[in-house]
């Protein structure tokens, strides 16, 4: 006899993805994090997307997609990042239905910051011009305020322990 197998419902999905999702903001705040915060925000990250991809819509997919490439640029991996960055970017494109003004903009900064990190500067400028618009372009003023406060700040952390500043 088959056993179903054990699902968690939608309700279960969506605690956990916020849960995930305010633990790597928790971390990112903090001006240093150590070589196992690292680890800790990649899997909080991931997490959160994984619990958003049955709890969610692809709203939810495209900022989850963004978190991971922040995370990746906070440990110093932006090859990974680009990687997440580029599908963020992808799922914004589609005009989706529910995305917001700030996620356009936000899809731009985090492939602005993956280019420069890379030493793209060409690409790097290109998103750079199209964040700037799009950033200008938000409605809403608090909005605008938290994505200026973003768009200013680099995201690398410095990581204390005993590997190099690095998580690959």
């Amino acid at each position: 006899m088959k056993k179903n197998p054990i699902t968690l419902d939608s309700t279960v999905h969506r605690y956990f993805a916020v849960h995930f999702n305010q633990k790597v903001w928790q971390l990112l705040s903090k001006s240093s994090i150590t070589i196992e915060e690292g680890y800790e925000l990649i899997d909080y990250a991931h997490a959160s997307n994984l619990h958003w991809r049955y709890a969610g819509n692809q709203v939810n997919q495209q900022r989850g997609m963004y978190l991971i490439a922040r995370v990746f640029l906070a440990v110093g991996n932006p090859q990974a990042a680009l990687i997440y960055a580029q599908k963020c970017c992808d799922i914004a494109n589609k005009n989706i239905a529910g995305i917001k003004d700030f996620d356009y903009a936000y899809a731009q900064e985090v492939m602005w910051k993956c280019q420069l990190a890379l030493g793209n500067m060409h690409q790097a400028e290109k998103h750079k011009t199209a964040c700037e618009k799009f950033g200008n372009s938000i409605a809403n003023e608090e909005d605008k305020r938290i994505f200026l406060t973003d768009f200013n700040t680099e995201y690398k952390k410095v990581m204390k322990g005993s590997e190099k500043a690095r998580l690959e």
